[in-house]
């Protein structure tokens, strides 16, 4: 899939905001890995001499917004849609539950994890916005989560293309090894941080 949106987007106007676009149409439901989209996004800066922080940013705004799309449609969608047959083929009651079970384990601190779930991400995002979690709570976490996974996978493409442009077989291999290691240092840092707010908040509960 890496080649493929490589070379869609390579030399294209679009080699910015195509993944861009993709980033608000997985949003939506469309089966691409976000995070080859970020990836991708990173080879595409280092093609056309962008600073990678700076596709990190754009990159940043359209996970957001994608997000952003899911939240707000089980806010106003939620009870109707929870309700059909269509979406009851996608969430089914069994995940339901587990997403349900989900918030009320970990609280807002579920919206930060839930980034780091593909199959549970856009669930848990459309039950929050259905349980009217406010909009602010739900962009601070998953912004923060995103502020881990975004800048990561757009430097890990760039850095893939300054070494591997040359032999895409090798990049790829590299890939492969590499986009698991850094899904692992991802989890990791969710780990952590989750792990610290749970025993903060548990302190003070104690306090």
């Amino acid at each position: 899939m890496f080649e493929t949106l490589l070379d869609a987007f390579q030399g294209s106007p679009l080699s910015l905001w195509g993944p861009f676009g993709l980033l608000l149409l997985c949003g939506l439901g469309l089966p691409v890995p976000e995070d080859v989209v970020l990836i991708v996004a990173g080879a595409l800066g280092e093609l056309d001499g962008r600073f990678w922080m700076k596709v990190s940013a754009v990159m940043y705004v359209g996970v957001l917004a994608g997000d952003s799309m899911i939240f707000i449609a089980g806010r106003h969608l939620g009870t109707r849609l929870l309700a059909s047959r269509w979406l009851q083929r996608i969430l089914p009651a069994a995940k339901q539950i587990k997403v349900e079970a989900m918030m009320e384990k970990y609280g807002f601190m579920a919206l930060f994890i839930g980034r780091f779930l593909p199959g549970l991400r856009a669930p848990l995002f459309f039950t929050a916005g259905s349980m009217k979690v406010g909009y602010l709570k739900f962009l601070f976490f998953d912004g923060l989560a995103a502020l881990v996974s975004v800048p990561l996978f757009v430097w890990l493409g760039h850095w893939l293309w300054v070494r591997f442009s040359e032999d895409l077989e090798q990049l790829n291999e590299t890939l492969e090894r590499t986009h698991a290691y850094s899904l692992w240092f991802a989890l990791a840092i969710v780990t952590a941080v989750a792990s610290s707010a749970w025993l903060y908040t548990r302190r003070t509960r104690q306090a």
